[in-house]
């Protein structure tokens, strides 16, 4: 997409400060390089000034009072077109790391002079990011570790080994922990005596001696996805 460079960029601010709003307002709208569009102090004015004005630019200070301002750059990138740039007090790079990883386009610091926020503005405007080299490094390193494949425990390897049918049996004596094997079996659609093979083959997979120890085990180590399935051990758990 071509960028507009005779067409001012639509600058919103978002500070819950007055005096930081209006020293912004007054510096960014000095130049005719730029448009404050919308100032806005909380995350609610943030999001329906957005809408309402279309930034092309957002400058947000993160620390909103209480309000979470790193989750708002998700809303913000969903809801609008806008590119995010963090203007921030706080100097910590966990803090700097966090926004971007969320897609803020850059980070500056209130110690900066009034023309590197302008020039940070026009970057980021015109598709580029400004993150020092260590941002960079640091947030590659974050996402390299992220990706990295996980290291898998003794308990959960076994638990690999099991086939398809097998871990269908395990969940099965979990959730009817009060029922009988003949009962189990029912519920699965097979004989006892198949329930009773498969539990045979599970037992020497996990190296475990009855079912009493195969509830524990799969309870501790056999997670689901849905919560609605998985037992509740004590009358006391959620």
């Amino acid at each position: 997409m071509s960028i507009d460079t005779k067409t001012p960029i639509k600058v919103q601010i978002v500070d819950p400060h007055q005096i930081a709003l209006w020293g912004m307002k007054q510096l960014i709208s000095s130049n005719a390089k730029y448009s404050v569009c919308a100032t806005s102090t909380n995350v609610k004015e943030a999001i329906a000034s957005a809408l309402a004005s279309e930034p092309d630019v957002i400058v947000l200070e993160p620390d909103l009072d209480g309000e979470d301002g790193i989750e708002l750059i998700t809303t913000l990138l969903q809801k609008t077109n806008a590119k995010i740039i963090i203007f921030t007090g706080n100097n910590k790079p966990n803090l700097h790391d966090q926004a971007v990883v969320k897609g803020a386009r850059g980070v500056i610091t209130k110690n900066e002079s009034n023309d590197i926020l302008l020039k940070a503005i026009e970057k980021i405007h015109l598709g580029e990011l400004w993150i020092n080299r260590n941002a960079t490094s640091r947030i590659l390193m974050q996402i390299a570790e992220a990706n990295a494949p996980k290291v898998l425990s003794n308990e959960q390897k076994k638990l690999g080994t099991l086939s398809t049918k097998e871990e269908k049996v395990t969940r099965a004596i979990q959730m009817h922990s009060e029922k009988t094997l003949k009962e189990i079996a029912s519920t699965l659609n097979i004989s006892e005596h198949t329930l009773r093979n498969h539990l045979a083959s599970i037992y020497s997979k996990l190296d475990l001696r009855n079912r009493l120890e195969l509830y524990v085990f799969c309870g501790k180590y056999q997670k689901t996805n849905d919560p609605s399935v998985h037992p509740r051990r004590r009358s006391t758990d959620g």
